[in-house]
């Protein structure tokens, strides 16, 4: 990397656990990805759920941090994404998707995709000028909900991302169990929410 470049580290700080597995491919994809590049407004998170789980607005969060010595140019934000219920899916997403799975196409919204281009103007800005930075983008999965017919028995989801209008859909987490998002939820159905409420 020359000094004109900044370096993000692309960290994946969704809860993870030992049957859950990062492809090969994605974490190759992640670390060639470049996040000052992005189109935020082309930003998109698929998330495939079994029968009876579902994701709402807000249970995918984007984080986008920068950090420097200085206060006054560093910065932390959260963006939860929201479903697109207009968002056409393509082929590469609904090829082998069974009669029980669904799948929830989530964005920023038009404000958030705002403020995470600012931010990216801002680093890049603060790069011409200065040394050092440390930035960080992450995909968090911090919730889902249960329909009537949830299941303990299948409460896996796969988390796809697209990065721009040019790419497709890749996996970028595979079997994340939404059973052990929190170390209470996986004996007591009554943590993970329902979704009429």
């Amino acid at each position: 990397m020359t000094n004109n470049k900044i370096v993000l580290l692309i960290g994946v700080l969704v809860l993870l656990t030992a049957c859950t597995s990062i492809p090969i491919g994605t974490m190759i994809k992640m670390v060639r990805l470049n996040p000052l590049e992005m189109d935020p407004q082309q930003l998109l998170v698929a998330v495939k759920t079994p029968e009876g789980l579902n994701v709402r607005d807000g249970d995918v969060v984007i984080d986008f941090s920068f950090r420097t010595d200085d206060p006054d140019t560093s910065f932390k934000h959260q963006f939860p994404v929201i479903i697109n219920d207009d968002y056409r899916l393509p082929d590469s997403l609904t090829k082998g998707l069974k009669e029980n799975e669904s799948i929830t196409v989530m964005q920023l919204s038009e404000e958030d995709a705002l403020t995470m281009y600012n931010a990216q103007q801002a680093i890049k800005e603060y790069r011409r000028n200065h040394d050092g930075g440390a930035g960080n983008i992450d995909l968090n999965l911090v919730s889902a909900c249960r329909d009537d017919d949830f299941s303990w028995g299948d409460s896996r989801l796969n988390l796809y991302l697209k990065t721009s209008d040019e790419e497709d859909f890749f996996l970028f987490l595979r079997n994340l169990d939404v059973t052990k998002l929190d170390d209470d939820m996986q004996s007591d159905f009554e943590t993970l929410p329902s979704c009429a409420a």
